[in-house]
């Protein structure tokens, strides 16, 4: 299966963009004959379990069980996306609404409020749809 093949797919490290978006198109739909959760399971995990600001990265934020759901400084591809930043700016995310599965990673880590580039690729996704 395709999830075996993956380590730490929060950490992103190791991967391609491409195997990135393949994880999260398996998750909303089947992918070469592989769908990694069914739409029961996936409700289910996208359902909204936290919300509010982030301590850490002093934030707002929403979390269901395992994803980052999206806010005002994440908005993804739209309300119902799901997915998680990683380490560095990387960002991998699904929205079963729209059909899109998205993954970015890159090779030189950056972070922090100065680094658009995730969210400048997402602005793009969302204007195309």
């Amino acid at each position: 299966m395709l999830w075996r093949n993956r380590r730490g797919t929060a950490e992103h490290g190791g991967r391609s963009g491409r195997a990135l978006a393949r994880m999260y198109a398996a998750l909303i739909g089947e992918v070469d004959g592989v769908r990694l959760l069914t739409p029961e399971t996936l409700a289910s995990a996208i359902a909204e379990q936290a919300s509010g600001q982030d301590q850490v990265m002093v934030i707002p934020s929403r979390f269901s069980t395992g994803f980052m759901l999206p806010t005002g400084s994440n908005p993804m591809t739209g309300p119902n996306a799901f997915g998680h930043t990683g380490r560095g700016g990387s960002l991998g995310f699904a929205d079963p609404e729209h059909g899109i599965a998205f993954g970015y990673v890159m090779n030189h880590i950056m972070g922090g409020s100065d680094d658009a580039r995730a969210n400048s690729l997402t602005e793009a996704v969302r204007k195309s749809r």
